[in-house]
């Protein structure tokens, strides 16, 4: 070999096949050098590159468990962050012959991750909102709040969103009608309540015992007016 002499060097080739079972590959490097010192472009050298790829077979795939991954989905959101996700499953190889087991006989294995964020295109500028806040009045109709925002793609806050598609920031809630819970035990014993009510004798034990349902619906409807009055003036 001259002076100057161009000559391929190749790598030992790997010692370990690519695939635990089945057909894989082993791989090597080769670089064109010249005085055992300088690389130079592939082409320079003098004969063909040797295969830094051969072919290996390490045997049938026999009671060999393995993960399978599906293909990853459609990103949750059009644009900005979301989430795209993918199957996962626990295969039993026996030979080429696959089948569906329990991902805890694959427990020993590292599972490939099932989620992932994605990010098609920014969003630009978008309204946010809270959680509702909870309902001023349990029945009779309230009202409850919550608090919305015009926010830029880096969430700084913007005057720029649609005001014709501003989301509500206020509604009405629990519409339905008070019902007095009366217990069960609770009864008339007087055969003409509706005057106790009228004349206003509630206030007493003894009236409260002998007409307790009559006595208990008119106080329920008492404090039912006078929420919904100071309801009217907080509106």
């Amino acid at each position: 070999m001259g002076a100057c002499a161009r000559s391929w060097f190749t790598s030992l080739w790997s010692q370990r096949c690519s695939a635990e079972c089945g057909s894989g590959n082993r791989t090597r490097t080769a670089v064109c050098l010249m005085d055992h010192v300088t690389d130079l472009p592939l082409g320079n050298c003098e004969g063909e590159r040797p295969p830094e790829l051969i072919f290996c077979d390490s045997g049938p795939c026999q009671n060999q468990l393995e993960w399978y991954t599906g293909p990853w989905g459609q990103c949750s959101a059009e644009c900005g962050n979301g989430t795209q996700t993918r199957s996962v499953a626990c295969i039993f190889n026996d030979n080429g012959r696959m089948e569906v087991v329990d991902e805890s006989k694959c427990s020993s294995l590292p599972q490939p991750i099932t989620a992932e964020t994605c990010r098609l295109k920014p969003c630009g500028v978008q309204w946010y909102v809270t959680e509702w806040s909870a309902c001023s009045r349990s029945c009779n109709g309230g009202y409850r709040v919550r608090e919305v925002r015009c926010l830029a793609d880096n969430i700084a806050p913007s005057d720029r969103c649609d005001p014709s598609s501003t989301p509500e920031s206020r509604e009405e809630c629990n519409k339905q009608p008070c019902v007095a819970e009366i217990n069960p035990s609770c009864s008339d014993q007087y055969h003409n309540c509706m005057v106790v009510v009228q004349a206003r004798l509630c206030i007493y034990p003894y009236y409260r015992s002998v007409c307790c349902t009559s006595c208990s619906r008119s106080q329920f409807v008492q404090v039912s007016s006078e929420n919904t009055m100071a309801s009217d003036i907080f509106h």
